[in-house]
């Protein structure tokens, strides 16, 4: 009996819509869209959590300042045998960290159960590239 109540109710809304114009139902869809995000929103299991924030993070800020600091060294061509040596450490290093990224992220796709480019959409992350 609640079925027929809600459709008897859901009937009444979209014939009172039907007498808007376009930038009335603009300003409807907008406040529909927020309201429904509002509700899409859970509370996110302790996994999920832990994934987010071990996405979230990112490379220690003395490793990326030292990272930054020698590839300035490289392209003034100032790098010596030793800073070069470093560099390609903290390459590896912040590859390896690029790469379990990536592996948090598929980990909570198949967690929500949804496709990886689909998770990286919802999350709205850019790509970062590291082209120097």
């Amino acid at each position: 009996m609640e079925n027929l109540g809600q459709t008897q109710q859901l009937n009444q809304i979209f014939q009172s819509l039907s007498s808007l114009g376009l930038s009335e139902l603009d300003q409807v869809m907008k406040r529909l869209i927020g309201l429904r995000k509002q509700r899409l929103t859970t509370v996110l299991t302790e996994i999920e959590t832990d994934l987010l924030k071990k996405i979230n993070s990112s490379t220690p800020i003395e490793i990326q300042s030292r990272y930054d600091h020698l590839l300035t060294k490289r392209n003034q061509e100032t790098l010596s045998d030793l800073d070069y040596a470093e560099l390609i450490e903290l390459t590896n290093y912040t590859e390896s960290l690029n790469v379990q990224h990536l592996e948090y992220l598929v980990d909570l796709a198949k967690l929500r159960n949804i496709p990886l480019d689909e998770l990286i959409q919802q999350l709205e992350l850019k790509p970062h590239l590291n082209v120097a």
